[in-house]
């Protein structure tokens, strides 16, 4: 079979009705979307601010992360209860609150079933879309980096993520047929709103950054949500006899395992090597007598200076990790 006969049979074996919505429609606009944003953020924005002095953006900043957040929140939380309050009428679908707890619940959300207008398929599916363009508003996290002149956190690993997930979202909307994604996706988005949330509460400034201790742990969290994924797809759901895309269990695959193995070299990078470091600094302190107050370990221990950013001359290739921009703190707010 001709391979373009084979890609257009498969991104035609959706639901007819999520096919039609606004960038899902088209198969040239997402593309066309990606490709604009690498050049922008590449070529043009960075040509446009090369004789121009960094914008001050933090309250935008503050506004943008928490508009995301309760963007996110909202669409968790609506999805939840659309599929939790189920039509008595639909005996056949049980909510997805009882997924892991009876047996075979997993057939509601496994089940072939196509959106009806006015039916929760239809509203639940809706906040699942609200999430996908979500994606494209966030290539303004790297449009706010190029402003601010922080052009070391525009990496082209950073870019490639920021135009490659639409996409992916793009064909688990054209071709799955089930609720499937809404395990993976919900727990994606799940981890956003915490992200986001650090961005903006990182944006209000010193007098709030200090309470900022648990990005570390925003790091493991982050590495737990691509193993809890790889679990459910290579292992719950072979089990459990689901019927989906496999063309959305491929990119789930990929896609996880990629950023595990990522998340996972930045985290022993950033922190396991600072934590040896510092132990050592501490051990040559001790010898010389010189221990004091200051050079008890703490404040360096944890990471929490050079997690943030620390000063601009530690720039350097660990700030040029694409991993490392994500976490970073929006504003550019270093701590002392």
């Amino acid at each position: 079979m001709n391979l373009v006969v084979l890609m257009k049979e498969t991104l035609e074996s959706g639901d007819p009705i999520i096919r039609s919505w606004f960038l899902v429609d088209s198969y040239y606009l997402p593309f066309l979307c990606s490709a604009m944003y690498v050049l922008f953020v590449k070529r043009l924005l960075p040509s446009i601010m090369e004789n121009r002095k960094p914008f001050d953006l933090r309250n935008v900043m503050i506004a943008y992360n928490f508009g995301i957040v309760l963007t996110y929140v909202s669409c968790l939380l609506f999805d939840v209860g659309q599929l939790s309050d189920i039509n008595r009428r639909d005996d056949h679908y049980l909510p997805l609150f009882y997924y892991f707890l009876t047996t075979d619940a997993y057939k509601g959300i496994c089940a072939p079933t196509f959106v009806s207008v006015g039916h929760y398929t239809y509203w639940a599916t809706t906040a699942g879309w609200v999430i996908y363009i979500l994606k494209y508003i966030e290539y303004a996290d790297t449009i706010f980096f190029v402003l601010r002149k922080k052009d070391h956190l525009v990496t082209n690993l950073h870019v490639i993520h920021h135009a490659v997930l639409p996409l992916i979202c793009w064909v688990f909307l054209r071709t799955e047929t089930s609720g499937f994604q809404f395990i993976p996706g919900g727990l994606n988005s799940f981890v956003h709103v915490l992200m986001y949330t650090y961005y903006g509460l990182a944006a209000m400034g010193p007098s709030v950054q200090k309470y900022l201790w648990w990005k570390e742990y925003l790091t493991k969290l982050q590495m737990l949500q691509f193993v809890i994924i790889l679990i459910f797809v290579l292992v719950i759901i072979p089990l459990s006899g689901c019927k989906t895309s496999k063309h959305g269990i491929y990119i789930d695959i990929l896609f996880a395992a990629l950023f595990l193995v990522l998340f996972y070299n930045f985290y022993t990078k950033t922190y396991k090597k600072k934590l040896s470091i510092n132990l050592s600094s501490k051990k040559m302190q001790e010898c010389n007598g010189k221990q004091t107050s200051a050079t008890n370990g703490h404040g360096q221990q944890n990471g929490y200076s050079k997690q943030n950013g620390g000063p601009e001359k530690d720039g350097g290739s660990e700030k040029a990790n694409w991993i490392d921009s994500l976490l970073d703190f929006p504003n550019g707010v270093r701590r002392r």
